[in-house]
């Protein structure tokens, strides 16, 4: 719609430019022809248009803010639910298998420390003593998820760069993410997560309520817990 329509549909009286709806005068030009009175009437209206959509943004935020939001029609599926903190049913481990899972964990809050102060021999130390505890997880199903874990384990040297000791320290802890976000093995162990350095880690939460980041000196306490068991 062009400005001349606008105008004829105002239903303006004594239009100064001398146009009305059947005017057949061709020296009349049609092209973006607007009376004072037309054009105030237009401007009133997309004034209001305005008003009404900052209206409904302002709502749309307030009620995101309170919590009023429709979460039904939300696309869960691509929503980080790791992130959200809320508690997720795990599967159930027998004793003993437990036992042996929380004795890596343990072992693997050895490496962490050596990790968090680095020191090159402690470090391959540690590594080689939670290769032994996976070692001991007599679970097919666990063994065969952590087996990758023992190769990495076993590159952690002493001799080796920092870089490369991060690294596989990383792929390691991403396998023990994913045991301690899919079994029941208590409330301890959580994953965190460091944007800067995009490395992840399993930390103790009940000895360490700061962020302990294994990999940044620079950046000790850099990162977020992403679970809370």
């Amino acid at each position: 719609m062009n400005n001349t329509d606008e105008c004829c549909k105002s239903g303006c009286k004594d239009c100064p430019w001398g146009y009305k709806e059947k005017n057949n005068n061709n020296n009349i030009k049609k092209e973006n022809i607007m009376c004072p009175k037309c054009e105030s009437k237009i401007s009133v209206k997309k004034s209001l248009a305005a008003l009404a959509i900052m209206f409904v943004a302002i709502w749309s935020l307030d009620s995101y803010a309170s919590g009023n939001m429709d979460h039904s029609k939300m696309d869960h599926s691509k929503m980080d639910h790791g992130k959200m903190g809320k508690k997720s049913s795990r599967k159930t481990l027998s004793e003993g298998t437990k036992k042996s899972v929380v004795n890596a964990l343990e072992a693997n809050e050895e490496l962490h420390n050596s990790f968090f102060k680095y020191d090159g021999k402690k470090v391959e130390a540690a590594a080689k003593k939670l290769k032994s505890a996976i070692e001991g997880i007599d679970d097919a199903e666990l063994s065969k998820l952590l087996k990758f874990s023992k190769t990495k384990l076993g590159e952690i040297k002493a001799s080796s760069s920092r870089d490369d000791n991060n690294q596989n320290y990383h792929l390691v802890s991403m396998a023990l993410i994913h045991v301690v976000n899919t079994y029941d093995v208590g409330s301890k162990y959580n994953a965190y997560s460091c944007p800067m350095v995009k490395k992840k880690w399993v930390q103790n939460s009940k000895k360490m309520a700061k962020v302990h980041n294994p990999y940044a000196p620079n950046m000790p306490h850099c990162g977020s817990k992403d679970t809370n068991h």
